[in-house]
């Protein structure tokens, strides 16, 4: 199985932020990229609570904004492994906004 990368630097969202992406992080991800548009802004809530990998938790977007999170400090690290692209990008400070 594949465990996605949490770096130090990435901000945490919730206690157990980083054992969940180091576990879930690429099932979240591959099913995140599954189901919203390439270069268009999406709802980060509401796109999380579409997930069926997120369905059980009871504030999904929590989950999902560890996991872009974790992603972005990644690509900080090692824009080489994205191609010097960065995967995600968000808008505003709360998150409420993403576009892969």
């Amino acid at each position: 199985m594949t465990r996605m990368r949490y770096p130090q630097a990435t901000p945490t969202v919730f206690s157990g932020a980083k054992a969940f992406v180091e576990q879930h992080g690429v099932t979240v991800w591959c099913e995140l990229c599954d189901t919203v548009t390439p270069e268009q802004w999406f709802h980060v809530t509401a796109s999380a609570r579409q997930l069926d990998c997120l369905r059980r938790y009871s504030k999904p977007e929590r989950y999902l904004q560890a996991v872009l999170k974790a992603v972005i400090a990644d690509f900080e690290e090692r824009p080489d492994a994205y191609e010097r692209r960065p995967p995600v990008q968000i808008k505003g400070l709360r998150m409420t906004e993403a576009k892969v």
